[in-house]
C-alpha cells in the first residue's frame, strides 16, 4: 500500500477538484449526497461511458477495454483520496493521477465531442450539462456554422499528414498559428516566405471520426500575415506572437462556410468564462513535450490515440492568467490543439482568442492568445499586412465588442 501525507492529497486536491465541482470546492453527487455518493456516481458514470465508447466507436478492443478497467480502478482510488476516506491506495501517485485524468474526461466534466457532419456526437461524451448546453437548439445553427468554417491544415510529409487546426477568418483566409505555418513555409526564401510547394500545404473541412473524410479542401496560397519573430522548436515563449493568417484558393465547393469574426472586451477572457475549442487534437512530438512524459501521458494515448486528427470540440472555462495577450483555459487538449479557436459559449460566433500551446507532464496548462490584445501588435514585415487589425480592416472583418 501507498501512504500519502496531506500535503500530497493537497496537492492531487487542488489539481483535479476545480475541474471535478460546480464551484463549491467539493464532490457532488447528482442527487445531492454524500461525498462517498459522489465518488460511486461519478466513477460509474466513467466507466458506463468509457467501455461502451470502447465498444461503440473504437471495435471493441480487448486491450483497450482491460486498461480502461485497471486505470479507472487507480481513479476510483484517487476520488476517494480526494474525498478524504482513506490515506493510503493500492496504485502509486503516477497511476492515481492517470486514473483521475481519464475519469474527468469520461465522466462529462471536461469533455471532447466527436463532430460529425457539422454537429457535436452527443454520446461521444457522457450524458451532463455540457451535452445539454452545446446541444441546445438556440445554438444549434450558430454553432453549425461555427463548426463548419473549422478545417484542418493537410500537408506532404513523411512524418505526419497535417500539421495544425485553422479557420476561416474572412471568406478566403485562413487563421492558425506560425509555429504551424514553420512546418511548411520557406522564411529564408529570397524576396520573403515562400509556401513550399513539396509540402502543398490545403485546408481541408471534413476529417470526421466515422463521419464525412474530405469537405471543400483549398490550397493555401499566400502568407499574408504573421508574428515577426519565429517560434522555438523547443519550450514555449509567451513574448512571440504565434499567429499566421494565409489567403486560400477559392472554394470550390457550392456548400457555405461563414467566416467568423472577432470579439474584444474584458468579458470574454474573465477566470469562469464559458469557452470551448474547435479543432483536431494531435500527439504532440516529442520535442513539442514539456517536462517528463507521464504515466497520464502514456495512458491518454493508448486510450486516445485513434482519435487523434479528427475533428473535435472541447468545452471548459478561462482560468486566471496576469492580464495581457495569454489567456490560460481548462477545456481538454488531448495532447495538442495548435491552431484551434477559441470561442465564449454566451459570444458565439465570436473568436475570443486563438490556442498556440500547452504543457505535458505533472503541470497542464493551456494558452491561447486573446484576439482582441494583439490586434495592434506589429507582424513580419514585407507582408501583405502590417498587424492583424490592418488586415481586419482592410479586409472587412468584424470586431465585436463585449462589455
Amino acid at each position: 500500500m501507498h501512504r500519502h501525507d496531506p500535503v500530497a492529497v493537497e496537492a492531487l486536491t487542488r489539481k483535479f477538484l476545480p475541474r471535478m465541482s460546480s464551484g463549491h470546492g467539493r464532490l457532488e453527487s447528482i442527487g445531492g449526497g454524500s461525498p462517498e455518493a459522489a465518488v460511486a456516481e461519478r466513477w460509474a458514470r466513467s466507466r458506463e461511458f468509457l467501455l461502451r465508447f470502447i465498444r461503440d466507436e473504437l471495435g471493441g478492443d480487448a486491450d483497450l477495454t482491460a486498461l480502461a478497467e485497471r486505470v479507472l480502478a487507480d481513479g476510483r482510488e484517487g476520488l476517494k483520496l480526494i474525498e478524504g476516506s482513506r490515506d493510503r491506495t493500492a496504485a502509486p501517485r503516477a497511476r492515481l493521477e492517470a486514473g483521475l485524468e481519464v475519469i474527468v474526461e469520461t465522466d462529462g466534466s471536461r469533455p471532447v465531442f466527436l463532430i460529425r457532419d457539422d454537429a457535436i456526437v452527443p454520446g461521444s461524451s457522457p450524458p451532463g450539462e455540457w451535452t445539454g448546453r452545446l446541444t441546445d437548439v438556440a445554438l444549434e445553427d450558430t454553432l453549425r456554422a461555427v463548426i463548419r468554417a473549422v478545417g484542418r491544415i493537410d500537408i506532404t510529409h513523411p512524418a505526419a499528414p497535417f500539421a495544425g487546426t485553422g479557420w476561416l477568418i474572412a471568406p478566403d483566409l485562413v487563421a492558425t498559428n506560425r509555429h504551424v505555418a514553420q512546418i511548411f513555409v520557406d522564411f529564408g526564401a529570397p524576396g520573403g516566405p515562400r509556401i513550399d510547394p513539396a509540402r502543398g500545404p490545403r485546408i481541408d473541412f471534413g476529417h470526421e471520426f466515422g463521419g464525412r473524410d474530405s469537405v471543400d479542401p483549398r490550397p493555401l496560397t499566400e502568407l499574408v500575415f504573421c508574428g515577426a519573430r519565429p517560434v522555438p522548436a523547443r519550450g514555449i515563449d509567451h513574448a512571440v506572437l504565434d499567429l499566421a493568417i494565409f489567403r486560400a484558393a477559392p472554394s470550390g465547393s457550392e456548400r457555405h462556410l461563414a467566416p467568423l469574426c472577432i470579439g474584444g472586451g474584458g468579458a470574454l477572457t474573465r477566470p469562469g468564462t464559458e469557452i470551448f475549442l474547435a479543432g483536431y487534437p494531435a500527439a504532440p512530438a516529442r520535442e513539442d513535450i514539456l517536462g517528463d512524459v507521464t504515466e497520464t501521458d502514456r495512458v491518454l494515448r493508448l486510450l486516445f490515440g485513434r482519435l487523434w486528427g479528427f475533428k473535435r470540440l472541447a468545452p471548459g472555462a478561462v482560468m486566471p492568467a496576469p492580464a495581457g495577450r495569454t489567456m490560460l483555459h481548462d477545456a481538454t487538449t488531448l495532447g495538442g490543439n495548435s491552431g484551434s479557436l477559441v470561442m465564449g459559449l454566451d459570444s458565439c460566433p465570436a473568436v475570443t482568442g486563438i490556442h498556440y500551446g500547452g504543457s505535458w507532464g505533472a503541470a497542464r496548462a493551456n494558452w491561447a492568445h486573446p484576439l482582441s490584445a494583439i490586434l495592434d501588435e506589429e507582424g513580419l514585415r514585407g507582408l501583405r499586412h502590417a498587424s492583424l487589425g490592418d488586415l481586419c480592416r482592410a479586409e472587412g472583418i468584424d470586431l465585436v465588442e463585449f462589455p
